[in-house]
């Protein structure tokens, strides 16, 4: 017999710079709010008791609300919305099942939801894509999706595959009033025979398979935060959190080492966030948030960062320490950009050969030469370790 049960859905909606175009009136975006706004009052109106929390992805994902059954509120949270970057979807699907699976820590039995909202030009990494549709099905959340707008190419069957995979439902809409109206449908409620329990209170907690992969990456400060940060000689610097100081252990200023939650948004170095993951539960490059406790991952780069202040010699004068803050950049042999396994520290892009590579001395960190330029132009200074970088 089926039961019908309470709900707790992520509303996800895409907000990339493709949300902008115009192909629907007056554009993409807005009429995927109008849906979610459909949505969300059709839910309530099924059933008051549900719960509805609000996620956007664009150039970070983001939670705009906590669950909630205040209509009021999460409508007003759709307007506050803003489009920015390019939709990474596996980092909003990895943010949305963090949100779950502390909901299902504190009460279990609810049937859990995540409903998408995109235009499909979306940019993922299908392994961990993949990985996060296993932890989603073995979660028991069924994933929604709501496809709007013309097909866009070689992308046009993630959303698909992701409802398909995770027993949800994937609707293909090209016209206004048909998106506006989908909201409506997909309000509609799971029927199921048993909910998950795949955590019980009672249980101590660990890290089950694959839950480690929807850890999301701290978020670099932007351009425009580190230029604040640098003003009235790096006065206007964050503390860090976790030491509570501007300078990290490596010696490095906040605007260059600098990270932030992407949950919380509580400052820490990376090197503070390294060493506090080395006493993790966890993986070694796997963390709770101190603050927060959402889990985290760090880059590679971070404890080649941290070896490297173990290995490094005492400084006995002021040359030592002003040496300390200098670093060149060394060009990577073409036949060995293959073989890099990490991304760039800029644009965060895998490296395909396209443009040369340059790695600084310093702490390891890699970039493409275009991007290596824009931060000689803005800041002089390597973007992982701050070193000023020296030309040859």
């Amino acid at each position: 017999m089926h039961d019908i049960k309470l709900e707790d859905t992520i509303l996800v909606i895409d907000t990339s710079r493709s949300m902008l175009r115009t192909d629907l009136k007056p554009n993409r975006l807005i009429i995927a709010l109008l849906a979610a706004k459909n949505f969300i009052q059709t839910k309530f109106a099924i059933d008051p008791k549900d719960r509805i929390s609000i996620v956007c992805f664009g150039k970070n994902s983001q939670k705009m609300t906590s669950f909630s059954q205040d209509e009021t509120l999460l409508i007003k949270t759709l307007q506050e919305i803003q489009v920015s970057g390019k939709g990474v979807v596996h980092e909003a699907i990895a943010l949305s099942l963090q949100i779950i699976v502390e909901e299902m820590r504190k009460l279990g039995g609810k049937v859990n939801r995540i409903f998408i909202i995109s235009d499909n030009k979306l940019k993922t990494d299908p392994a961990r894509l993949e990985k996060l549709i296993n932890v989603s099905k073995g979660l028991g959340v069924f994933i929604d999706t709501c496809q709007i707008g013309k097909p866009s190419g070689t992308n046009q069957n993630i959303l698909k595959k992701i409802a398909q995979l995770t027993n949800g439902e994937y609707g293909y809409f090209t016209n206004e009033k048909a998106i506006i109206n989908s909201g409506k449908s997909f309000a509609s409620k799971k029927m199921i025979q048993q909910a998950p329990d795949f955590y019980r209170p009672q249980v101590e907690e660990k890290s089950p398979p694959l839950v480690s992969e929807i850890a999301l990456s701290l978020r670099r400060p932007s351009v425009m935060e580190i230029r604040f940060m640098m003003r009235n000689g790096g006065k206007e610097q964050e503390k860090c959190q976790i030491c509570h100081s501007i300078k990290a252990p490596t010696g490095s200023d906040f605007y260059t080492e600098g990270r932030f939650c992407p949950n919380c948004d509580r400052p820490m170095h990376l090197s503070c966030a390294s060493m506090w993951a080395a006493k993790s539960e966890h993986k070694e490059n796997v963390f709770r948030c101190p603050f927060c406790y959402f889990l985290l991952k760090l880059p590679k780069s971070a404890s080649k960062l941290m070896k490297a202040k173990e290995e490094e010699p005492k400084k006995v004068s002021i040359i030592d320490d002003d040496n300390y803050k200098k670093t060149r950049m060394i060009e990577i042999d073409e036949k060995n950009i293959s073989q890099i396994d990490e991304s760039c520290t800029y644009c965060h892009n895998i490296f395909l050969g396209e443009y040369k590579v340059f790695q600084c001395i310093k702490c390891g960190s890699y970039y493409h030469e275009p991007c290596l330029q824009k931060i000689f132009n803005e800041l002089k200074a390597c973007m992982f370790c701050g070193a000023e970088i020296i030309l040859e």
